[in-house]
């Protein structure tokens, strides 16, 4: 299913950094440039010196003066019609330097006024009566006409900076209206003769003026150009060494060469194509031009025709590399994606066609928008540059390209997506040839810049969804090796965190998720960049959000629910980690309980919880003096519908700190008997002898009454039941008893077994041998080992047990009626039993 947008993005994304780095739309000539305006505008602002915090409010008013000068001058400068993106964008950026300041110088006047109030509640309130020292008096009265004058200058700095958030939107408006009218100025039709007369004219003009220009810059410069010649050869000739060096040594030690191993290997591999074949070329052209740009060796529009040719070829030779690296169209076993080797010779060549027209027009764009080109020329040039991009990119979209190689063959597709008619990789692949077609459209019906910028955006998204699947790939892959058992990296993270495979199965898991969340968050960004969104307009709608919202004194904003968050949970691990260093390094040591050890364990992840839960408040903001309102609130809650849990919790604090009970001990509470395994917060687990687990709310048992077989200690009595025949000698047998009992280790010597004649009955005497153990949990195990002990040791004395026998007496009809049936009504015999007559046996 991914394998429609993975074929795309890779060839798309051989044009997108292109036009990301190069500016594809000509700008008026009129408007001033950048540069000038930018000195313009740091010329109306001034020095800007960083406030003294002890001469804040002597400062601040000449300062307000100063920004209200600023302002004035950006809101007038943004009000030409005549300017462009770029120069919007520079005003937009000076705006929000100059917000920062003022909210800054803000801040200062907040803590000025903190501190005001704090001297003037030390004062304490005034008396009723009026009477105080006068000292105090003047004091007092000298605190408040300074909070008045600071809080007066605080709301002056906030109409400023409400000014500047309206200048800020001021232009973004703008910048949309700018673009809008840019996109839709319809030039001539290149469709009429005369435009394509016009335009093909200019259009060689503008070429000879493109050749010419570094020659006829050569010959006048030829005594700087001679200048120049040894640092250009020594940078060309490292340029050279690094190129060869990655070509033959890099490259055969590290690339593509036999069977891959693994699929990091693989990867690995791909890096080094893309360095030998891609970024050292790339080095070995941009070092010389480099050089000459910074000497100075040409100038004018030759200096412009050696950068624009330079920028298209190192574009062009990263991007074949990356492609070169991704797809190896020559050795299909270190190809990263599965596709098939007839789909990826294609599209090999096509990219490299599509690479070549692209970067042939991005220089001759890049060169011509620093020319004076007629309209004629713009329409023309916009059509070739949409047809020859559409072209390429429908000759790529062929839906056989993209299936695999077996099901195009079966032509059949059993996969989830065509059941349910639904292919994501048949939506792409529309919604791209609708977009060439429309850029195709615009170009012909004269709306060139539209044409233009809608397939360069084209191009850019297709490249940012190449650049972020193979990246979330890439991570992911080496998550999964770390995941694998049998890697190395898998054994040593388990060293190194003492981790066990389960443990690091789910911190793949969740990381898998965090990389998602910031795969779709890079796409978001970028998108908004690429549709025109500058950094400035990102990053204020950033700090817009950061900045939060209020709730009653308090502000709430992202950035300190995080803290928050991570302060509660370095509380939480800080805690975790005190337990476990009790349970695992100082508990083992002593000889403290087992159920006092899960008491302190217990109580030490209460308290951690609830220091945590408040460091999480206090740094978030709230006053922890506020909480009594919050537990008045909750007290309204509990005695409604949280009383059962709060019951609950609280028995169980009762049960850590009286200890009725404990881990390990062995309970019987109503039906339910076995071992406690755990004290919740809400509940206790108990474990049955039968091994299910048996959860009980805590307050049952407070309230309930309960068996603890080990309340105190684990010493307890078992009861051991033999019949004795009246022929026996229940002397001897009780001396046999005693012997069993005294000689298993289990069994205690103090209090000593001893015997208890129980009673007689009708079939024999009843001893009872009683016993006690060091360990009562183990009395099933003591308990069998007697019953065997005494049974072997009677059989071998010649005692046998008792039998009980039965006497059965049958009434004479049963057994006539059983033997001949029932007596028929209408026959008599002449001897018959009396009636009610009986049969002993």
């Amino acid at each position: 299913m991914l394998r429609s947008a993975f074929l795309v993005g890779s060839v798309l994304a051989a044009v997108a950094w292109s036009l990301a780095a190069g500016n594809v739309h000509a700008q008026p000539a009129s408007p001033p440039s950048t540069s000038s305006l930018q000195d313009t505008i740091t010329r109306s602002l001034g020095p800007s010196p960083a406030p003294d915090t002890d001469h804040v409010l002597e400062e601040t008013d000449g300062d307000i003066a100063r920004w209200e000068q600023a302002l004035e001058v950006f809101r007038l400068i943004g009000g030409r019609a005549d300017l462009s993106q770029e120069q919007l964008a520079v005003i937009r950026t000076q705006i929000v330097d100059t917000k920062a300041v003022i909210e800054e110088r803000r801040r200062q006047l907040d803590a000025q006024i903190s501190q005001l109030h704090a001297q003037l509640d030390s004062l304490g309130p005034p008396p009723e009566d009026g009477l105080e020292p006068d000292a105090v008096l003047r004091r007092r009265g000298e605190l408040t006409e300074r909070i008045r004058e600071v809080e007066g200058r605080h709301k002056e700095i906030g109409l400023l900076i409400e000014l500047a958030d309206q200048l800020v939107e001021q232009i973004g408006v703008a910048r949309v209206a700018e673009l809008r009218e840019r996109l839709f100025t319809q030039y001539p039709t290149p469709l009429r003769p005369e435009v394509l007369l016009t335009g093909l004219r200019d259009g060689l003009d503008v070429l000879a003026r493109i050749i010419s220009a570094p020659l006829m810059d050569l010959s006048r410069g030829l005594e700087r150009s001679l200048s120049a010649l040894p640092p250009l050869i020594t940078v060309t000739v490292i340029a050279l060494a690094v190129w060869l060096a990655s070509l033959f040594w890099l490259e055969r030690r590290f690339g593509p060469h036999g069977e891959p191993t693994s699929y990091s290997r693989r990867v690995l591999a791909a890096i080094v194509v893309a360095i030998s074949r891609g970024l050292a070329p790339a080095a070995l052209i941009a070092a010389p031009v480099f050089v000459i740009e910074q000497l100075a060796v040409t100038s004018g529009l030759a200096t412009i025709v050696l950068v624009s040719a330079q920028e298209a070829l190192v574009r062009f030779l990263l991007l074949t590399g990356l492609i070169r690296a991704a797809l190896a169209p020559h050795n299909t076993p270190w190809r990263l994606p599965d596709i098939p080797d007839e789909s990826v010779s294609v599209i090999w060549r096509r990219s490299l066609i599509l690479l070549t027209t692209l970067h042939v027009a991005l220089f001759l764009i890049e060169v011509a928008q620093n020319l004076n080109i007629s309209p004629e020329l713009r329409s023309g040039f916009a059509l070739v540059f949409s047809v020859l991009i559409a072209t390429n990119l429908l000759a790529l979209l062929r839906r056989d390209y993209w299936e695999p190689q077996a099901q195009a063959a079966d032509g059949e597709d059993e996969s989830d997506d065509a059941r349910t008619g639904i292919d994501p990789g048949t939506v792409i692949r529309w919604l791209l040839i609708l977009v060439a077609v429309s850029g195709v459209a615009f170009a012909l019906i004269g709306y060139s810049e539209a044409a233009i910028w809608l397939l360069s955006k084209l191009i850019d998204v297709s490249f940012l969804a190449l650049a972020l699947i193979m990246a979330r790939g890439l991570v992911r892959d080496l998550g999964g090796i770390v995941d694998d058992p049998t890697t190395r990296a898998h054994r040593w993270v388990q060293r190194i965190a003492g981790a066990s495979d389960a443990a690091i199965t789910r911190t793949i898991f969740w990381f898998n998720i965090l990389i998602d969340l910031a795969t779709f968050a890079g796409a978001m960004l970028g998108i908004a960049l690429i549709v025109g969104m500058s950094a400035g307009d990102l990053y204020l709608i950033v700090m817009r959000a950061l900045e939060g919202f209020d709730v009653g004194s308090v502000r709430i904003s992202p950035g300190s629910l995080l803290a928050g968050l991570l302060a509660f949970f370095v509380a939480l691990v800080i805690t975790r980690m005190i337990q476990r260093g009790l349970v695992r390094r100082i508990f083992p040591h002593t000889h403290i309980d087992s159920g006092v050890q899960h008491s302190v364990t217990a109580g030490i992840g209460y308290i951690g919880v609830t220091l945590a839960l408040l460091t999480a408040v206090a740094t978030v903001g709230f006053d922890l003096s506020n909480l009594a309102l919050i537990a008045g609130a909750l007290s309204v809650g509990i005695g409604f519908g949280l009383q059962a849990i709060v019951n609950n919790f609280v028995s169980g604090l009762i049960l850590l700190a009286e200890r009725p009970i404990k881990v390990g001990d062995w309970i019987k509470i109503g039906a339910f008997e076995g071992t406690v395994k755990r004290i919740n917060v809400r509940a206790t687990e108990i474990q049955t002898f039968q091994r299910s687990e048996v959860i009980i709310p805590n307050s049952e048992l407070i309230t309930s009454a309960l068996i603890n077989y080990t309340h105190k200690d684990k010493y307890g009595r078992i009861d051991v039941a033999v019949p004795v025949s009246y022929g026996e000698d229940p002397k001897k047998v009780g001396d046999i008893l005693l012997d069993v009992a005294s000689e298993h280790p289990m069994v205690a010597t103090w209090p000593e077994p001893y015997l208890y004649f129980h009673g007689f009955d009708d079939v024999a005497m009843r001893l009872q041998l009683r016993v006690y153990l060091i360990d009562i949990n183990n009395f099933l195990t003591v308990t069998n080992d007697l019953h065997f002990g005494v049974a072997e040791r009677l059989r071998a004395a010649g005692i046998a047990f008792p039998r009980p026998h039965t006497d059965t007496r049958l009434r004479r009809d049963d057994v006539q009626d059983r033997m001949l049936g029932p007596v028929p009504a209408d026959r008599d015999f002449d001897h018959q039993a009396p009636k009610g007559g009986e049969m002993d046996s």
